[in-house]
């Protein structure tokens, strides 16, 4: 007998589905993640725990069609009074700009720029995230992402935003159009920071890890008794794959901001870097996190953010190097 308190994608898998190519009426269901999706890092939130909310938001929209109600997202409206996110909701926010960043053979690096009615505020702290939800071939995915915007910004926030050739994530990326509706919803994250906390920041990055870093690094920066000394190492394949370079020269400006940037393939004989750029080639690791940073317990707090592998990696040569597990954080 058919469950009529389960949503049709459970019973009737193969027509209940709100996608683009189905025009159905039925949420979308969300894809679970592999064990190895997990990376085992303690991650706030975790990827198991963002798949346990997407199915319970899964059923209650699907209740609330069933009952002839709105769906979550319909009833969150951006305009009206209260926060502009909800961590348990999705909000569609319309897209208004598309700006490529790097393009090679396999994957495409662009900031997308997202309309917030009103003039308001996104809202979220320093070193926050927000989770993408999105619908490819009948199935729901979500990945977390920072955004790149001042957290002062009014009336729009962008997202960086590296968009493979193959992945599901990036399938659904690729078809957005400025115009379209893309539903957030969030903060989340549980770094905190107050001025002058640590005598030291070193912020580990690699790609677009950078993202975390340009959060923190300007709630530093912008405040004039915060004297905390803030250190970029940048790992990047070569000089023309680093991200958001403007941005971060303009940083370089402030007398306790600086930046070296790691190549691991870029062509030593062949390229041109901008005059006082500190560039070193190779991979960081633990011999680079040794010359780099202070002494363990000087009051300094190491930043990671990368891949998986890369996060792994700078954790372990941390602790080998003699760092405690609170002198580390991992985004």
């Amino acid at each position: 007998m058919e469950n009529s308190d389960l949503p049709p994608a459970v019973t009737q898998k193969a027509n209940c589905h709100v996608t683009a190519e189905a025009g159905c009426d039925w949420p979308v269901e969300p894809e679970k993640p592999l064990p190895s999706d997990c990376c085992g890092g303690g991650c706030v939130p975790c990827v198991m725990d963002i798949y346990a909310e997407e199915m319970r938001l899964w059923q209650e929209e699907y209740r609330s069609l069933r009952e002839g109600k709105r769906t979550a997202q319909e009833s969150r409206d951006p305009h009206t009074a209260g926060p502009v996110l909800s961590s348990d909701k999705y909000t569609a926010f319309r897209l208004e700009n598309i700006q490529k960043l790097t393009f090679d053979t396999t994957s495409g690096t662009y900031v997308y720029r997202f309309h917030i009615p009103g003039d308001r505020r996104l809202g979220l702290a320093v070193g926050q995230h927000i989770i993408l939800r999105g619908s490819v071939a009948s199935r729901s995915v979500t990945r977390q992402y920072t955004p790149i915007s001042s957290l002062d910004a009014r009336g729009h926030f962008d997202v960086l935003i590296k968009v493979y050739q193959t992945g599901v994530m990036s399938r659904y990326v690729r078809t957005w159009q400025v115009g379209d509706m893309v539903e957030w919803r969030g903060p989340f994250g549980t770094f905190t920071y107050r001025a002058n906390q640590y005598r030291h920041l070193v912020m580990v990055a690699a790609g677009t890890g950078i993202t975390p870093m340009l959060q923190v690094a300007r709630r530093v920066l912008g405040n004039e008794e915060d004297e905390t000394l803030v250190r970029l190492l940048y790992a990047c394949r070569r000089y023309q794959d680093i991200l958001l370079k403007d941005v971060l020269d303009n940083l370089a400006a402030f007398w306790n901001f600086s930046v070296s940037y790691y190549l691991s393939q870029e062509d030593q004989k062949n390229f041109k870097p901008k005059y006082g750029d500190e560039i070193h080639h190779g991979r960081v690791d633990q011999a680079v996190l040794s010359a780099e940073l202070p002494p363990p317990g000087s009051g300094v707090l190491v930043l990671i953010c990368g891949t998986r592998s890369f996060n792994s990696d700078m954790e372990e040569s941390l602790k080998a190097l003699g760092f405690s597990q609170t002198d580390i954080f991992r985004f």
